[in-house]
């Protein structure tokens, strides 16, 4: 299968400047202020979604309003550096959104803080929840219980680029489908022509922050993990985790398949550019190699020795848990329809995400839909239920592979001062 097209919506998104989100903090948008001087209950919804998503989204509560007159999402959408930055003072102010849609990854710092209102309920009262996906479910549990709906789900997929492979002398309708194969194709296809240390093209882009998490796919593969099964302390220094590591870090070190340093934004503009010929990304990135003319593929991300795993990237629908009755009842309409199939399949149309719901997996059209829903059953949450997920990830991790790759600490030593960096923030 090759790259196929898919339309995305032209409606204009609703822009809304910082000032706007301070307001609505200010005055209390979440709870009892404003809810209804006539019959309608209004609900705040606050996301960072942009571009084709947001138009997405908005269409949907549009067609949520009109089978539901009684009810207004008011939908505030911002860069999400800006929600998190607003986010628990708003709700610490007593205000904040009804709504909020934020990465799954988030979720236990904010229940753990009471901030937002459990909907173990919900998912009593509605059979429909027994089709979502389950890595998205376990993905909004703490401790227990729901905190919040899934809202999105995908797997990240391996993307490969066909010229690339057919230039190396690979079968472009071959792909690698194990680590040493993945190996042997990124050295093949990594070309530096002039000899000059810099390759024209990367056989592999691995980008270490500021993107979903790649990383922890290689240690998986290799029967490694950030955190142990009961998630009370580090996994890093297994021997497992540490050869999972090297074998990575000798590919960029010794082999030059991928630069280093890089984000996910750079990661995919040299695959974009026909710089690189493989990277590991979700359906968000698909509708910009296609408009870029990139001749490309999906395949699952090849079984490493142990273990075939990918990421499951997951978005929450929360509440927050100062909601009136009347609001809550009203945010459990629409996180019903949320889930509905009319609804998800005006997700995957709008946005080319696959369906929160597992028998919902396919939108003709667009092939890569049913290809990332494919690899849920092979897709994980990472650290699910964590409460110092970003200090443990963004500011331990991240960090200690970046310092591994530059060749400034060995992977053994690198990773142990992590694992007992970890240490001390899960039991601090």
């Amino acid at each position: 299968m090759t790259a196929a097209s898919r339309t995305t919506p032209t409606r204009s998104r609703h822009a809304f400047a910082v000032a706007a989100v301070v307001g609505a903090l200010l005055t209390g948008c979440g709870t009892d202020q404003g809810a209804a001087a006539d019959s309608v209950v209004r609900l705040s919804f606050w996301s960072g979604y942009a571009g084709p998503n947001a138009v997405a989204l908005e269409e949907i509560v549009d067609e949520f309003h009109a089978a539901n007159p009684g009810i207004r999402v008011e939908m505030n959408f911002m860069p999400w550096d800006v929600f998190f930055k607003s986010l628990l003072p708003a709700y610490s102010s007593e205000g904040g959104p009804d709504l909020a849609a934020f990465d799954s990854t988030r979720l236990a710092q904010y229940a753990k803080k009471g901030v937002l209102a459990p909907v173990d309920d919900w998912f009593a009262a509605n059979p429909e929840s027994n089709v979502l996906v389950t890595a998205a479910t376990e993905a909004v549990t703490y401790e227990g219980r729901k905190y919040a709906v899934p809202m999105t789900f995908t797997s990240l997929k391996l993307h490969y680029n066909r010229t690339a492979f057919a230039e190396a002398g690979l079968d472009p309708d071959q792909p690698p489908t194990t680590w040493d194969e993945w190996r042997d194709a990124m050295t093949r296809t990594t070309k530096d022509r002039d000899r000059d240390g810099t390759p024209e093209r990367y056989g592999m882009v691995l980008p270490d922050h500021d993107t979903t998490p790649t990383w922890p796919i290689a240690l998986w593969g290799g029967g490694g993990d950030l955190l142990e099964a009961d998630g009370t302390k580090s996994a890093l220094t297994r021997p497992e985790s540490i050869a999972a590591v090297r074998t990575w870090v000798d590919l960029l070190r010794e082999e030059e398949v991928s630069p280093i340093g890089l984000t996910g934004e750079e990661a995919e503009a040299l695959f974009r550019d026909g710089k690189a010929a493989m990277m590991i990304t979700g359906p968000w990135a698909t509708a910009g190699f296609q408009s870029a003319g990139v001749d490309f593929d999906v395949a699952p991300v090849p079984p490493g020795p142990v273990r075939q795993a990918t990421f499951g990237a997951t978005t929450s629908l929360a509440l927050n848990a100062r909601l009136t009755p009347a609001k809550k009842k009203a945010a459990h309409e629409f996180l019903t329809y949320w889930v509905s199939e009319r609804a998800q399949e005006g997700w995957m149309e709008g946005s080319g995400y696959p369906s929160i719901r597992l028998d919902q997996n396919s939108l003709p059209g667009n092939p890569f839909v049913a290809e990332f829903a494919d690899d849920a059953r092979i897709a994980r949450p990472l650290m699910p239920g964590t409460v110092e997920f970003a200090k443990i990830y963004e500011d331990v991790f991240e960090p200690a592979i970046r310092d591994i790759v530059a060749g400034e600490v060995e992977v053994a030593d690198g990773l142990d001062a992590a694992g007992r960096r970890i240490d001390e923030i899960l039991t601090g």
